[in-house]
Formats: C-alpha cells, structure tokens, sequence
C-alpha cells in the first residue's frame, strides 16, 4: 500500500513566552493543511464559528475552506503542519484529539527529515501520512488532482497566507529557486495566473468573505487584503467583482434571508 496524498511541505514552529502569531482569513486552493498543535491552545476561525484548538489535538482543513488561526503571547506556542494534495469527501474541517498523541511529533519529525532528503518518499513514510489522515478522518481520502507542481505550491500557499502583503516578484522567486523570468512562466503554467494576477484574486476572494461574515467597514477590509487606500481598493474590487464592496454586503446579507 502507497499513500495517495502527495506531500508538498512540513513546517515546524516554535513561538516563545511573549509573541503572538496571526494568520488572516485564507483559503488554500489546491492544498490541505494537517495541523497538530503540540502545545497551545490555537483560535481557529472558520465560516462555522469560533473554536478553541487546546494542545494534543490534530486538525485537518480541506482546500477551499475559509480560515484565519492564531496563538497568543500568554505561553509557549509549538505546532507543526503539512501540507497535502487531497480532501475528505465531506470536504469539512475535522477536529481530533487522538489517542497515542504522544507519537505523533516524532511521526512528524521522521516525515520531515525523509522529505528534506528525499525526492521519493519512502512506502514507511507514505504509511506514516495514512495513518495521521486516518487519526484525524474516518472518511478515505479524496486525492486532488495535480494542478500545480511542488516547486510552485509551496509559493502559492506562502501566497495565498500573505496576500496582503507587498509582492515582490524576486522574492517569490528566490523562494522557488529560480530566475524572475523562469519562476514567473511556470507560474503561469502551474496556476494559469500571473503571480500578480494570483494575488490580486487572493486578495479579491479574501474581501467578500469578509464583506459577507463580518460587519468591518469597508475601511477596515481594504487595509486587511493590503489596501492603503479605500479608493484603490473601491477600483479594483468593482474591476474584479463586477459589483460594488457595498453591493456585495448587500447581497450577503440577502441571501442569509
């Protein structure tokens, strides 16, 4: 048996006494993330609420599944993720505490240093990726097809997080490994966007589920999907969208009717 969920990335990190960490609203498209928070708690936020991740739990979020997380400066914060290309059939987040806990950072750790040195992971490594999607899911898994390659999906995802951040295209690049001319063309070819064009939805799609759950103004939105000015943002959503911010709240709140 081989594992059907190709992995694209595995993350450690530590956060001291003192600092807080906060990832705004995202979707991954293409990418689901495994999250085990190893010492917590973790605030998820998810078009279903508010919830409380305490330490000792394992958390799976779909692609496509709209969320924010953060940890607070009150303790030691240390969580590890990977990121896989499948989902579940229900295709909702799924929330675990399971039982043998205690293994699952040194599964992670063995994970991380076959991936960092292998290009093909191991039949043990891919039994270790189907065990912990089993822990967390009972549904089998639902692979996604192959829209972009691991070179470009580890930039999109840094992408789709920080989408409000001022771009830089030599950055995204180096994070590739390629030239500016090289990384932009496979981009293209991986995503069927510019990485401009990538951004600029990220940032679009970012703005109405905001506009949709929550009651910010409009102010306050544009400078969450990185506007410093309402009027620049005003342009390129009605661009994008076809429609006003005001107009999208508006039918927002229509359909919840």
């Amino acid at each position: 048996m081989t594992s059907s969920l190709p992995l694209h990335a595995i993350e450690f990190s530590t956060l001291p006494l003192g600092r807080s960490y906060f990832v705004p609203l995202h979707r991954h498209q293409h990418l689901t993330e495994m999250l085990w928070v190893d010492a917590g708690p973790l605030e998820l936020l998810t078009s279903t609420g508010h919830h409380v991740i305490e330490s000792g739990s394992l958390v799976l979020i779909p692609a496509g599944a709209w969320h924010a997380w953060s940890v607070s400066d009150s303790e030691e914060q240390r969580w590890h993720r990977l990121l896989l290309t499948a989902t579940t059939e229900s295709g909702k987040i799924c929330i675990t505490s399971p039982a043998g806990a205690a293994l699952i950072p040194a599964l992670c750790r063995e994970l991380a240093r076959e991936f960092e040195n292998k290009s093909t992971l191991s039949h043990k490594t891919n039994l270790l990726i189907d065990w912990l999607w089993l822990t967390v899911t009972k549904h089998q898994p639902q692979p996604l097809p192959l829209v972009t390659s691991i070179q470009m999906s580890g930039v999109m995802h840094t992408m789709e997080e920080k989408c409000h951040s001022s771009f830089s295209l030599a950055d995204a690049a180096n994070q590739a490994g390629l030239s500016k001319f090289h990384f932009s063309r496979l981009f293209k070819e991986a995503s069927g966007h510019t990485p401009l064009q990538f951004i600029i939805s990220c940032r679009m799609e970012r703005a109405q589920q905001l506009l949709a759950m929550t009651e910010e103004p409009v102010a306050a939105i544009a400078e969450r999907c990185g506007y410093k000015s309402v009027t620049q943002f005003h342009a390129a959503f009605t661009r994008h969208t076809a429609m006003t911010p005001k107009r999208c709240r508006e039918q927002s709140l229509e359909a919840k009717r």
